[in-house]
């Protein structure tokens, strides 16, 4: 099997070669710099944990962000983009080794179990929203970031995760919460949240709940904790405490 590099990889790396190494991004905190070495930190994290598992030995704890990027932060620019290049392609040649083998694998993955099959969509996923963090929305980010199985595997695998943040801050912890994200000629997503827990859920049916109109592919940023560029587009037929709890709800992760 050959796991090809990915078009939303392709349009990262075209898009952060192009940027100011020190351009301030849209995540909060982060340069495009420190974008590209939290990408590429990813590749070399999930490379870590396939290898061992390919050799039939314990696969080790996945660590955090600053242990696995603070080695790649000072880099100078050029020679980061190369890294990243080249853990990308290492990492997918794993996952394709990995799958050659036990088609259905799964391994230990930030305190969970992952597929090994999912670690393809979930880099599509932060190519295509870090990409945005540099670009905004332009036509590549509308067309990489509306594609249904990446948001399918936004909310499938990370559907609990992408709330845990801002349920921290929740301003109002103990009162339950149903909001819909309705975007045309998609399915609705809902913000559940009760005493037991807080998720992404897709809709079931198309009954009448608290909801703010989105397009799809804000949407996709949105539910990550960012906001979309085109002021006005987002609509809400919520309260103002209910349009800000879930600002805070989704407030990224």
């Amino acid at each position: 099997m050959t796991i090809e590099r990915s078009a939303e990889a392709d349009a990262f790396l075209a898009t952060v070669d192009a940027a100011a190494p020190d351009a301030v991004s849209a995540c909060e905190g982060w340069t495009t710099h420190e974008i590209v070495a939290h990408v590429t930190g990813i590749a070399v994290e999930v490379s870590r944990h396939l290898e061992p598992y390919l050799q039939g030995d314990p696969v080790p704890k996945t660590r955090g962000f600053e242990e696995r990027e603070a080695t790649l932060r000072v880099i100078g620019h050029a020679a980061l983009l190369r890294r990243f290049v080249a853990e990308e392609s290492r990492m997918r040649a794993l996952v394709a080794d990995v799958l050659d083998r036990e088609p259905d694998a799964v391994i230990p993955w930030t305190g969970r179990r992952m597929a090994v099959a999912k670690f393809i969509p979930h880099l599509r996923n932060e190519h295509a929203l870090h990409r945005w963090d540099v670009a905004g929305d332009d036509d590549i980010s509308r067309r990489l970031l509306g594609a249904e199985d990446l948001v399918d595997h936004s909310v499938g695998e990370l559907g609990q995760i992408l709330l845990v943040a801002g349920r921290q801050r929740d301003p109002d912890p103990d009162i339950d919460f149903r909001v819909r994200l309705r975007s045309a000629g998609h399915r609705d997503l809902r913000v559940l949240v009760d005493a037991a827990t807080a998720a992404l859920a897709w809709a079931e049916d198309d009954i009448d709940e608290p909801s703010i109109d989105i397009d799809a592919t804000d949407r996709h940023v949105f539910i990550w904790g960012r906001r979309p560029d085109r002021h006005g587009q987002v609509r809400s037929h919520l309260s103002q405490p209910d349009l800000a709890r879930l600002q805070v709800l989704l407030s990224g992760y």
